[in-house]
């Protein structure tokens, strides 16, 4: 489970034997958030990258979640 502090929380759970081919898993999520570095060096030992500004307009980072979920982090950069 993940929690914010504010209230929002984000359960995630290792999927059913079977379900998913490993490596290959369909699901993302994006979280936006204004402290984008704060998180980024909380979880440094998961992510490849340092946030950064993307051409989609985004500043963020990735990681993955339990069965390789992608997980994003993120604000736009326009409003940093």
């Amino acid at each position: 489970m993940l929690a914010d502090g504010f209230g929002a929380q984000i359960h995630l759970n290792q999927a059913v034997e079977g379900w998913l081919v490993p490596g290959s898993n369909p699901f993302g999520l994006y979280l936006y958030r204004k402290d984008v570095d704060e998180l980024a060096t909380a979880f440094r030992d998961e992510i490849d990258a340092e946030p950064s500004d993307k051409p989609w307009g985004m500043y963020e980072f990735a990681l993955n979640a339990p069965d390789d979920m992608l997980v994003r982090v993120g604000w736009p950069t326009h409003l940093r």
